[in-house]
């Protein structure tokens, strides 16, 4: 899903080093809409209830280089990113009190993020950022299981990440991330899902050298058709989702800093309607080097 990350998360590393940012998500949905983005509310002549809630721990460790003069100059960048996550499902048919209820849950950790190869271009008034991620499938998956927390198949992304500093000090940041997802067989059934184009966009603006405001947008759409011998369902119906959000931040130190994430999810088909209150942290540990500062300040 896009919009979890701020804005200036891909912008261009002002030094090497290391760079730890912990995500923390607490997610939330009582709404699932169909095919058609028409919100499921009955099943037949049964009333219909969704409760789903849950907390995603997302910590990523990025190692930075210096500027190579063989790469016009670019950073090379590696990130690492394990997670884990916890769900807790409810499901009510009939009328309360009178249908049917069940309830579930699970926690674990999640399918494994990694980005083997990502370059940073840092010019006057633009950052570029771009290259390859993958999700590895090390979360616990079975096909048919009620207690999976990962999705049991590669994912491979193509990104790049654009921004724009409209004044000299940086201090406006207009960022555009298109990113291109294709997926390998799902573990233990022949299905493949359909690949996906994620277009996330966003404003950064520092309101002084400590604090900042953010607003951001995305949407996702799968462009692919599902494939394989255990497609069941209507391969030609492909979902989407939109996502808004906003979100203040605050250097405390030098090196550490902090933001409080909202976000909604809108313009859903094949999808829950999911609200989003996020934490995040990032540290980075200072590097011995001379007139040293983050990005962003």
């Amino acid at each position: 899903m896009p919009g979890n990350m701020a804005v200036r998360d891909y912008a261009a590393p002002e030094d090497r080093g290391w760079a730890i940012v912990d995500y923390n998500l607490f997610i939330g949905s009582d709404q699932f809409f169909d095919r058609n983005g028409e919100a499921v509310n009955r099943l037949g002549n049964l009333p219909l209830q969704v409760d789903v809630s849950g907390f995603v721990n997302s910590l990523s460790l990025t190692y930075i280089t210096d500027k190579l003069p063989f790469l016009g100059h670019a950073r090379y960048m590696f990130t690492l990113n394990p997670s884990f996550n916890t769900t807790n499902t409810g499901v009510a048919l009939g009328e309360a009190g009178l249908g049917l209820n069940a309830q579930g849950g699970t926690s674990g950790f999640g399918d494994l993020l990694v980005a083997p190869l990502l370059l940073s271009w840092q010019f006057q008034n633009v950052d570029l950022t771009t290259g390859y991620l993958f999700a590895a499938p090390t979360g616990k998956y079975s096909t048919g299981g009620d207690d999976n927390v990962g999705l049991g198949y590669w994912s491979h992304l193509l990104q790049t990440s654009l921004y724009y500093y409209p004044v000299a000090d940086k201090s406006t940041a207009l960022q555009l991330m298109p990113t291109f997802e294709f997926h390998g067989k799902t573990k233990d059934v022949d299905v493949r899902p359909g690949s996906r184009f994620i277009l996330e966009y966003g404003v950064s603006q520092f309101l002084s050298e400590r604090l900042e405001l953010g607003l951001e947008g995305g949407h996702a759409f799968q462009v692919g058709e599902d494939r394989g011998n255990g497609v069941y369902w209507g391969a030609s119906v492909k979902d989407r989702s939109s996502v808004f959000g906003l979100y203040v931040g605050y250097w405390f130190l030098p090196n550490l800093y902090s933001n409080l994430k909202w976000s909604t999810t809108y313009g859903n088909r094949q999808n829950l309607k999911i609200n989003t209150l996020g934490l995040q942290l990032i540290f980075v540990p200072p590097v011995k080097k001379t007139n040293s500062k983050v990005s962003g300040r």
